[in-house]
């Protein structure tokens, strides 16, 4: 009897560790990404642009022609934005801040300013 009763609870207890096993995921590195990472587009309509790793591309929305090219950096909720216009070949240069989760309030360098929101 004692080896039926051995064989019976070896049998249970190896049941028992079965189910206690967890199975380890694999899980992805976390992101390194910032706040502006994405895909932005302007308020009025006119461009949309594409946030990744300090680096961004404008486009027009109408013809998917580049509008500029540029880098941005983040301190905070503030972002600095500097960029090259394809058109006239100048630098140009923004500070913008977060007005929301998904909204950007931008000032450009010798006037004017633009808003962007979060798209994707």
């Amino acid at each position: 009897m004692i080896r039926a009763s051995t064989a019976a609870a070896l049998a249970l207890s190896t049941i028992l560790l079965g189910a206690c096993q967890v199975t380890r995921q694999q899980t992805p590195p976390p992101a390194t990404g910032t706040a502006m990472d994405g895909s932005w587009a302007s308020t009025d309509g006119v461009f949309v642009a594409s946030f990744q790793g300090g680096s961004f591309t404008s486009r027009f929305v109408k013809t998917n022609e580049v509008l500029a090219q540029g880098t941005y950096s983040l301190t905070g909720a503030q972002v600095a934005m500097q960029w090259l216009s394809v058109a006239t070949q100048e630098q140009r240069s923004a500070s913008c801040s977060f007005t929301g989760a998904n909204d950007v309030h931008c000032e450009q360098a010798g006037g004017g300013g633009f808003e962007l929101r979060r798209t994707a």
